[in-house]
């Protein structure tokens, strides 16, 4: 009997692949295809990873490690071709590139083979909405399937500064603003704090940076009820602030000399806007670890697995506002020390 060994890759905040696999028993073998791509319309170049099931008889453990039981051979004719308000404008064709990073795992690694394109991609506007159309010529088939593009140039934060101060633990989440982006159906958001630690007077001062997940929030499930105006708004607790710091930096204990330097702009919020067909996705095949672990049930590819979807990223650093500098400043053990101030 033979062994179907399914490659199921789902990436959410770059396009190399963390994979896991399945075992499937069928009588009769029948090649699918498997397609990842996420277009996004600020990125230097776009990617798309096209793969297939393989069968083989013994072990598929040893197969999986062979590139070329994952890999179509040579190059296949991949294209997108972009709409604008419906109407199609021109076909980009993409090219093979191979990464050379990609994690070790149960299949083939460090390097991957991709398609990929450097042509600029366009932003919707209030008067032109894109779309893009993905058309993989197979051996033995053609598939196609097509995605909006995620974003708009208004796309970003709005809110200047994120208050932390004391006097708000354990009331109400403090509320944070940000422009939505066009065909955005669910929203990644984040917080990254940096500071200067200098751990000697002698010693040079060196950058650290804590990464705090805030959430991910369904533009249907969540947005449509908490806005501000024209404005998203997204939740986060002050309190949870301090507890995630506190771990970053070690505990609470003072360390003799230590010093942290507190910045004009500490804090970079980034949101990350995700397509419709995105969220179908993750949703319906509880991919919310990054990967999907067997055969899914769900798939935006006709004849084949996988999703071809689009986003966006918003950075922007800000403030700290209210008390929050004062009440970082006077917890001592924390050796925290404000060095901005410069005027705007």
């Amino acid at each position: 009997m033979k062994r179907l060994f399914t490659i199921l890759c789902l990436p959410l905040a770059v396009l190399f692949f963390a994979c896991s696999t399945d075992i499937d028993l069928y009588a009769d073998y029948k090649e699918t295809p498997i397609i990842y791509g996420l277009l996004d319309a600020t990125a230097d170049t776009n990617y798309v990873k096209i793969t297939r099931v393989f069968s083989v008889e013994g072990d598929a453990y040893q197969t999986a490690i062979n590139p070329d039981s994952s890999n179509y051979p040579g190059k296949l004719d991949v294209r997108i071709i972009e709409y604008c308000n419906g109407d199609s404008l021109r076909e980009i064709i993409l090219d093979t590139i191979t990464i050379h990073n990609k994690e070790q795992g149960l299949f083939y690694a460090p390097d991957q083979k991709l398609y990929y394109t450097t042509e600029p991609l366009n932003l919707n506007s209030n008067s032109e909405h894109y779309s893009y159309r993905l058309k993989v010529v197979l051996p033995d088939r053609t598939l196609t399937t097509k995605t909006d593009i995620v974003g708009n140039r208004s796309f970003g934060v709005q809110s200047l500064a994120v208050n932390f101060s004391k006097e708000y633990f354990g009331t109400v989440s403090r509320q944070f603003l940000f422009h939505p982006a066009v065909n955005g159906a669910f929203y990644q958001v984040s917080m990254a704090f940096t500071f200067l630690e200098q751990r000697t007077p002698d010693d040079d001062s060196v950058p650290r940076t804590m990464h705090w997940d805030i959430g991910t929030f369904s533009t249907s499930e969540y947005f449509n009820y908490h806005t501000d105006g024209d404005a998203f708004v997204f939740p986060y607790r002050p309190e949870t602030f301090y507890a995630e710091l506190q771990e970053f930096i070690g505990g609470d204990t003072a360390i003799a000399g230590l010093k942290r330097y507190i910045g004009d702009y500490p804090v970079e919020v980034v949101i990350t806007a995700g397509g419709e067909r995105l969220r179908q996705y993750i949703y319906n095949n509880d991919a919310s670890e990054g990967f999907v672990i067997g055969d899914p049930e769900f798939s935006l590819i006709n004849g084949g697995y996988g999703v071809f979807s689009s986003r966006m990223t918003a950075r922007q650093s800000v403030r700290l506002g209210g008390e929050t500098v004062p009440d970082l400043v006077a917890m001592t053990n924390w050796g925290f020390k404000f060095i901005g101030g410069r005027e705007e």
